[in-house]
């Protein structure tokens, strides 16, 4: 181990990497006081790359190395998916061959294969007891491997994460909220089919009972888990029919908790991930992987909540998807249960825009619709705006009135802050829905308004310009004031 520690320390010098520094403790200070057995199970741990700069591989390498019970870590499998960069060739070969123990595998792909397929690869070649994918841009920290072996010892059917803590894209630094040690989220997803992070919910705070338990996750990242190999097997391993990259973390996350297994995030076990905003790679041949994978994920998982997805992806009604035959046929002879029971056990929280709702879809005034301007998703809170109206309600376009009279697009609803002065228009900002009405309660009038009751002012689009914010201003029954619903429920 010890000579590890040289060959990082000598790595990091060469290659200036802003590592994190761990005489300073990340962890929750409970994680300290949890004892695991010495009987745990063996590890592999699969990482697959496409082209990965030559510092972050290395760096996840030897992270995993140096910070990883040696009799717990039986192999560590690189997966090349086709890479045609000089330095993953002889360069590679080379390194591993006299810089690497022998546990250290290369398994090259002879065509690109993409992140799913190339991830069954290195399953299929691992031999320990325990599946561990990582991404190959990551930096795994002290005692991060054990919790993950402890729980699938306990659980089998647990597929587990840690804490997923950000790398810098631009210094490489490894960082964390120093004063917020036992905080983290877990996944939820949007009806659009993507990923998103959720805060944990009061039920399953209390269920828990510690911060440094077991938390239940409706969904996975997908970059990072654990899972025992022959469950992994047994539960579906991936839709090999899936294409390159996308969708497969949100079935796998469907199909576990569908199935007979359960999705779980381990807070005494972290990892750092670079979050790039780009993607590194390309698609063969251009083709949109992730709405074409996750349209295969709709149509075997969702059941009649299939039309939600299609509301906001309407462009991909008619897509090709391939066979689905194999998938439904593992569902039925699995007997997993329906998405109505994941909704209701799983993701009770999950807002449904067309149930319990007094209208829905998109929001039109004139030519206009209110729209998030591709603010969602990014800002804890953001300025409601208007754009031209898209032939169908696609995401930035698709709001709810419910029933509560919440004005809301997704878990964010609409609040006029600031009023009083007459005939001034105030900005509509969307914030986390509370429940609680209050300045987050509104009213359809018959006439076409959206009255916000607290502040007695409508939505207004007078003199705005696609890509404006929207307005609220004092009532008068003006055009810019009259709004169409695509629906309305009676």
């Amino acid at each position: 181990m010890a000579v590890g520690f040289m060959l990082i320390s000598i790595f990091l010098i060469q290659h200036s990497l802003a590592t994190v520094v761990l005489n300073e403790e990340i962890h929750d200070p409970r994680c300290k006081s949890v004892e695991y057995g010495p009987d745990l199970p063996s590890a592999s741990i699969i990482i697959i790359f496409t082209n990965e700069a030559w510092s972050s591989l290395l760096r996840t390498i030897y992270s995993v190395l140096n910070r990883s019970p040696v009799h717990l870590l039986k192999e560590i499998i690189l997966v090349d998916d086709f890479s045609d960069k000089e330095h993953l060739k002889h360069k590679l070969d080379y390194y591993i061959r006299t810089r690497l123990p022998s546990k250290v595998h290369l398994l090259r792909l002879p065509q690109r294969s993409g992140l799913i397929r190339a991830r069954l690869a290195g399953a299929k070649m691992a031999s320990a007891d325990v599946l561990v994918f990582l991404d190959s841009h990551c930096e795994v920290t002290e005692f991060w491997l054990e919790p993950l072996l402890q729980r699938i010892k306990e659980s089998r059917t647990s597929v587990l994460m840690p804490i997923i803590d950000v790398i810098s894209d631009e210094s490489m630094e490894y960082m964390y909220s120093k004063g917020a040690k036992d905080f983290f989220q877990i996944g939820g997803f949007t009806w659009s089919g993507h990923f998103t992070w959720i805060s944990i919910p009061p039920e399953e705070e209390a269920r828990r009972g510690s911060s440094i338990n077991p938390t239940r996750s409706p969904t996975m990242a997908g970059g990072l888990f654990a899972v025992e190999r022959n469950f992994f097997w047994e539960i579906g391993s991936y839709d090999k029919d899936m294409d390159v990259w996308g969708g497969e973390n949100l079935e796998m996350s469907f199909r576990v908790w569908m199935c007979g297994g359960s999705l779980e995030i381990i807070p005494c076990s972290r990892v750092g991930h670079i979050f790039r905003s780009f993607h590194p790679y390309t698609f063969p041949g251009g083709k949109d992987t992730h709405g074409i994978n996750t349209v295969r994920l709709v149509e075997v998982w969702l059941d009649e909540y299939k039309r939600l997805f299609y509301l906001h992806r309407p462009d991909l009604l008619m897509v090709d998807f391939g066979n689905i035959t194999e998938r439904l046929e593992f569902r039925k002879k699995r007997k997993c249960k329906n998405f109505k029971w994941y909704l209701q056990n799983i993701y009770p929280q999950l807002f449904i825009p067309d149930e319990n709702v007094q209208a829905y879809g998109r929001v039109r005034n004139n030519h206009m619709c209110l729209d998030t301007l591709q603010r969602h998703g990014k800002d804890a809170q953001y300025n409601l705006g208007i754009f031209s109206c898209n032939e169908q309600a696609v995401t930035t376009q698709f709001f709810s009135l419910t029933a509560a009279g919440e004005l809301r697009h997704e878990d964010m609803c609409a609040e006029v802050l600031n009023y009083g002065a007459d005939n001034v228009p105030m900005h509509v900002v969307m914030y986390q829905c509370h429940g609680k009405k209050g300045n987050q309660f509104w009213e359809i009038l018959k006439s076409g308004e959206i009255v916000a009751k607290y502040s007695g002012l409508c939505l207004d689009s007078s003199d705005l310009q696609p890509g404006d914010d929207i307005t609220a201003s004092v009532c008068d029954g003006r055009r810019s004031q009259l709004w169409i619903w695509d629906n309305y429920i009676k």
